[in-house]
């Protein structure tokens, strides 16, 4: 009883009435009080002694006994749609396992939709029918909140129950349809891709709706304004969807050197084989062309024309002979000499677009499935020397004496102005060079801002003697710290597409989760709770 006398008159306290409000209505009720106020005794000095504050641990527990109600209310309705989902889907035939799942996803969300409905008929009708969560929450025992916190902590403990109950309904559905025979029709797959939204990132949803649903809440109780909360913690929960855009994965370079390999081994083991009269043929026909296109003559370029000595040879084209061949061309691609280096770089060209593309009549020995091999792994292996070019600049700007974002802004500028290495890529992935050695405005702008960092002598002079020097150095090292991570994304990217060949492809976009987390925060900060403006009826216990 002293308990229970005792559990009255700190809710009373925490709905707002006040020490002498107590006693008035207690002196009048109970001998001791009106003894104790005749002794000199002041009010709170009473209550204190009939009924002591609660202690922090017995706030502790409270607060949990607050939040374990807060789950139990979202879940109950979870609970019961998932019995009458599986009874229901066992009537109809649904497939196994199906209906449970179904109905503790639509459980879940027809409370918080039908109170919505409710309110909004009550305010159009002028009417007072009570709300479905109120007649669930009326039904279950145990601790109620009673202040501002212990609302938050109820309806942000709910959140996580409800979001849980969510997310494990979608991936119940989703692991149901990949087991369920006959999934086929329109309206199951509609099924399965609600379940696929409502699993959507579950980790990141069960760590938003309390976050969201507690600041919702939190400014219900600041403002009195129930829609102030609800776009308030819709909007926490929809940044907190945000995430950096996802993209194709990209095959690292261990495992482009093991296609290039295999492709090559399968190329090896076809013997393959190329006519050697026809070959000889044709590239007895390029030093005249190359004569016109780049001016090449036998005497002034040497290595080209030791090259097509070996080319017109007897030797028969097989595999090894042709990568062979290729070495010599490309060494004299490596010379010096401009001239000769346009003429031999002419002269690959013809002799690569001539051997991937030779006619079957040309091929006297191994299939079309050879020559794809062989394409698949010069390609594979360029893509690698390509990544290679761009990662050895981060290489060299990490152990750099000088800082790594200017160092890394260097070697890709000095990539850029090469003219031999810049042949090896195609003509966007020179563009996507160029524009990743300018930067671009925002990267110029970090870079100055980060001269202020106090790493330099005129920068911690400045630091010194400007009264806001502080401030002007944690500008400039976080610019610093920002352009460099900056430059590292640009480089990242200029790796990445030269190992898959292309841009990567954009799967998700930065906002693709925002409309299930979104929608998540509108059901759970759809729970109404009380901004505590009724008062605790101390009269009737109520």
């Amino acid at each position: 009883m002293a308990d229970q006398f005792r559990n009255q008159i700190n809710t009373a306290r925490r709905a707002g009435y006040s020490d002498d409000e107590l006693i008035g209505y207690l002196k009048d009720k109970d001998p001791r009080v009106t003894e104790a106020l005749t002794q000199g005794y002041k009010p709170n000095e009473i209550l204190e002694y009939l009924a002591p504050a609660l202690s922090m641990g017995e706030e502790a527990v409270r607060k949990i006994g607050v939040g374990m109600r807060g789950v139990t209310e979202s879940l109950a309705p979870v609970t019961a749609g998932a019995a009458a989902g599986a009874t229901a889907g066992a009537l109809l035939g649904a497939p196994t396992g199906l209906g449970a799942p179904i109905g503790a996803l639509a459980g879940g969300l027809a409370v918080p939709v039908t109170d919505a409905l409710v309110m909004g008929y009550n305010r159009l009708a002028d009417s007072n029918v009570r709300l479905p969560s109120q007649v669930i929450s009326s039904m279950i025992p145990g601790l109620r909140a009673e202040t501002p916190v212990e609302r938050v902590v109820q309806s942000s403990a709910g959140a996580l129950g409800g979001t849980l109950g969510s997310v494990g309904g979608g991936r119940a559905i989703i692991d149901a349809a990949r087991s369920a025979p006959g999934l086929q029709s329109p309206v199951a797959q509609g099924t399965l891709a609600i379940g696929q939204e409502a699993a959507r990132r579950p980790i990141g949803q069960l760590i938003a709706a309390p976050v969201a649903t507690a600041t919702g809440q939190t400014v219900t109780e600041l403002t009195d304004n129930p829609l102030a909360g609800l776009a308030a913690g819709v909007a926490t929960g929809s940044a907190m969807g945000l995430r950096p855009v996802q993209r194709g994965k990209v095959p690292t370079a261990e495992e482009l050197l093991a296609q290039s390999k295999a492709n090559y081994e399968i190329l090896d083991k076809s013997g393959f084989q190329l006519d050697n009269t026809l070959f000889k043929q044709h590239m007895a026909s390029l030093p005249a062309k190359l004569r016109a296109d780049v001016g090449y003559v036998e005497s002034v370029n040497p290595k080209v024309a030791g090259a097509f000595k070996e080319l017109l040879s007897d030797a028969p084209k097989d595999v090894a002979e042709i990568t062979a061949l290729r070495k010599i061309i490309g060494g004299a691609a490596g010379s010096a000499d401009k001239s000769e280096r346009m003429a031999a770089m002419k002269l690959l060209d013809e002799f690569d677009t001539y051997v991937l593309n030779a006619p079957p009549s040309a091929i006297i020995s191994g299939d079309a499935k050879a020559m794809n091999a062989w394409k698949a792994a010069r390609a594979d292996y360029a893509k690698v020397k390509k990544s290679e070019l761009i990662e050895d600049i981060v290489a060299r700007a990490e152990v750099s004496q000088g800082g790594k974002e200017p160092t890394i802004a260097q070697g890709l500028s000095a990539l850029a102005k090469n003219d031999r290495k810049m042949r090896f890529f195609t003509a966007d992935e020179q563009e996507a060079i160029r524009e990743a050695a300018k930067g671009g405005n925002l990267q110029s702008m970090l870079r100055t801002i980060g001269k202020f960092s106090p790493m330099t002598p005129a920068a911690a002079i400045f630091t010194a003697v400007n009264p806001y020097g502080a401030y002007t150095a944690a500008a400039g090292m976080a610019a610093k710290e920002l352009s460099t991570a900056r430059r590292m994304q640009q480089v990242n990217a200029l790796s990445n597409r030269m190992r898959l060949g292309q841009p990567p492809a954009v799967i998700e976009g930065v906002g693709a989760n925002v409309p299930t987390f979104a929608a998540r925060s509108i059901v759970n900060n759809l729970a109404p709770q009380d901004t505590g403006n009724a008062q605790f009826n101390f009269l009737s216990g109520q």
